[in-house]
């Protein structure tokens, strides 16, 4: 019994031994824990943050076994190193990275090496701007405290450089302008977003000097402000073009153009030739910035001077440019003829309403026609006894004995000249007049009236059709008796008949004389 207790002993121990050994090696599998911190915020493996000032990192490992190894490495260079030989470490230290993009790197050593990187990113600086219009700086210089243009309408752009980018931006425009013995300040506000690392910001300046200041915003709110003036200096004169003077009537001159400048117009005038008496075409503007007067149309119709065949317009600008064309007095003698197409029309089956108008030139004398086949079925006179621009035209006139006619408008100039406008018009189903009569229909049983003559012959009266019964019966042709037969059987086909013709025959007694026919024949056989 004590050799067989030995054994027992030794064996158990064996065992003991060998499953302490094992042990280690299969638990081996289960990697540490680690965890770094950013200014007390937890980062993930693989993930990143952002910082605006050097960091402090705090790592922590927690093993099932002993730590040999804690390596901290700042874009593969080492900048901490630890053995802890303990199953936890946990260390804080200040992390001195320049601005931009940097990799943290944790490396642990139990049995087997374990990684845990991160990116940080440190933006400490305010953006920077690189101007490229309408003036140019370097990357990183401020921009000129002024700057001339020689035009209103400008564009402000850039590019930045920032580590996060630029977020968004906002621009201040000012303007001091006088009016009368006053002076006003005009101030407007732009903003964009998603800049995308560059910026081209359209600006509206006031002639003279105008105050700008801009902010420039990076992800992390940090923000560049820059001050500067920009000068619009306009030495050019507006440009006048589509320019014309018409005479509508013998009192009234029409005239129409356009005034371009680059920088705002001020003022459009007109005057005779030979004279001083001016007209503003634009009225004169206050001074302050304003987009829509950098070009200008104008078409208006003004008392027309005695005795001038040309004019003179002029265009001033806010700078105190000016520009002035000549521009000779056109002579317009012939109307603008129209015929409504809708308003002229029939009215009933021998009459036609004429609706239509001359406008422009100068109208002496006016008539309407209607007219068919080349002959003039009637006319009327619209105008005669002194010249005028416009004239409305509604009259009545006779229509041909047809369903078509066409109408004329006449119009004699001041000039002697005739003008003349046609519409031809049809007379439809729609035309209240035109609609037939409906006739009655015939009695059904009235006898018609004998022709007159020695050989007329008396007509024989038809007899009215008696309706058919509710139900049919056996007719026989030639004797005209009609056997009635039950609604039931009220069915029937038409047999031909040599000599005695076609008659109805019910169709149920047929069937029946049918089968009836059928059976005897089969019995006979």
């Amino acid at each position: 019994m004590g050799s067989t207790a030995v054994r027992l002993v030794c064996s158990a121990l064996l065992v003991a031994t060998l499953a302490a050994g094992v042990a280690p090696v299969g638990t081996a599998a289960t990697p540490p824990a680690i965890t770094l911190s950013v200014d007390g915020t937890p980062v993930d493996d693989g993930d990143a943050t952002l910082v605006e000032s050097d960091p402090t990192v705090d790592v922590g490992v927690d093993a099932d076994r002993s730590i040999r190894v804690v390596s901290v490495r700042v874009d593969g260079t080492t900048v901490r190193r630890a053995t802890p030989n303990a199953t936890t470490f946990d260390e804080s230290f200040d992390l001195d990275v320049a601005s931009g993009e940097h990799t943290v790197t944790v490396v642990v050593k139990t049995d087997r090496v374990t990684t845990h990187e991160v990116t940080v990113t440190k933006d400490a600086e305010r953006p920077y701007v690189r101007y490229t219009a309408p003036f140019e700086t370097d990357a990183y210089a401020p921009p000129p405290e002024s700057a001339s243009v020689n035009r209103s309408r400008i564009v402000l752009s850039g590019n930045f450089t920032d580590v996060t980018g630029v977020a968004h931006l906002r621009i201040v425009r000012r303007t001091e302008f006088s009016v009368g013995s006053n002076t006003q300040t005009d101030r407007e506000i732009y903003t964009a977003a998603e800049l995308n690392g560059s910026f081209s910001q359209p600006l509206f300046l006031g002639v003279g000097r105008n105050n700008v200041t801009a902010w420039y915003y990076d992800e992390l709110g940090h923000v560049r402000k820059h001050q500067f003036r920009i000068v619009v200096e306009d030495t050019a004169p507006p440009t006048l073009s589509g320019l014309s003077a018409i005479r509508t009537s013998p009192s009234t001159l029409r005239l129409r153009g356009r005034a371009t400048d680059n920088g705002q117009i001020q003022s459009v005038t007109v005057r005779p030739e030979n004279g001083e008496s001016t007209t503003y075409l634009v009225e004169p503007g206050l001074g302050r910035p304003d987009r829509t007067r950098g070009r200008v149309s104008f078409e208006t119709n003004r008392t027309l001077y005695p005795g001038a065949t040309a004019v003179v317009v002029e265009a001033t600008d806010t700078a105190g440019n000016a520009v002035e064309r000549t521009v000779t007095v056109r002579r317009t003698v012939a109307p603008d003829l129209r015929l409504d197409p809708t308003g002229t029309q029939y009215v009933n089956e021998s009459t036609v309403v004429v609706r239509g108008r001359a406008t422009d030139g100068e109208i002496a004398s006016a008539s309407v026609e209607s007219v068919a086949d080349d002959e003039v079925v009637d006319i009327a006179t619209v105008h005669d006894g002194g010249v005028v621009t416009d004239l409305s035209v509604e009259r009545r006139l006779d229509a041909p004995e047809g369903r078509n006619v066409t109408v004329r408008l006449r119009v004699i100039d001041s000039a002697g000249t005739e003008h003349v406008v046609s519409l031809d018009r049809r007379l439809t189903a729609d035309t209240p007049a035109a609609t037939a009569t409906a006739t009655p229909e015939p009695t059904a049983a009235a006898t018609p009236t004998p022709t007159a003559g020695p050989t007329a012959t008396p007509a024989t009266p038809t007899p009215a059709r008696t309706p058919a019964p509710e139900s049919d019966g056996l007719t026989i042709p030639l004797i005209g008796v009609t056997i009635p037969v039950p609604s039931i059987l009220g069915a029937s086909v038409s047999l031909p008949v040599p000599v005695v013709g076609p008659f109805d025959v019910p169709v149920v007694p047929v069937v029946g004389i049918v089968v009836l026919g059928l059976g005897a024949v089969a019995r006979a056989r």
